[in-house]
């Protein structure tokens, strides 16, 4: 199925039926995402591949494109940064269940309501988030009016070390 992706499913239909979702997701529609970007941001690209595994436990692998705007931290300007995202998904009915699930899955419980899936597209772009956004090393942009320090850095004069004293009354006992 390719085009948008509906907000709410219901996984255990889809992982019966091996079902692979290719789509869209507006930024709109993940306002916690929204709130941290420093402009608008398009639609995110979504690929979703529900399936069992050789375990039988019921899966979804995500896949999430999207470029967001950000403030880098070195220069304090507009960084734009590819966010690229996967995630296996293990569904499963309790706390229990999700105990015993294997590692490489995320547990998410469900129980008889749809699963809000523009909720979990927007928890993993917000995991993917950089901490720090930057540019990438030399391509910052000064702000208007900054000019580099011509200034060489002077060399520091021999500094008397503060602990020769103790070597001194070391010598002296």
């Amino acid at each position: 199925m390719s085009g948008t992706i509906p907000a709410h499913i219901e996984p255990r239909r889809l992982v019966d039926r091996g079902i692979v979702l290719e789509g869209t997701v507006s930024a709109a529609r993940m306002p916690r995402l929204s709130a941290l970007l420093d402009a608008p941001a398009g639609e995110a690209q979504v690929e979703l591949k529900f399936d069992r595994d050789e375990q039988g436990v019921s899966t979804m692998h995500g896949h999430y494109r999207i470029d967001v705007a950000m403030i880098c931290q070195r220069c304090l300007e507009q960084v734009v940064l590819g966010l690229d995202a996967e995630c296996d998904v293990g569904f499963v009915g309790s706390d229990e269940a999700a105990k015993n699930l294997p590692r490489r899955y995320e547990p998410v419980i469900l129980d008889d309501e749809a699963l809000d899936l523009h909720e979990l597209i927007e928890d993993e772009l917000l995991l993917a988030l950089p901490a720090v956004p930057m540019h990438p090393m030399g391509t910052c942009q000064h702000p208007p009016g900054y000019e580099p320090d011509e200034a060489e850095p002077e060399e520091e004069a021999e500094k008397p070390n503060p602990f020769s004293v103790l070597a001194k009354l070391k010598r002296d006992t």
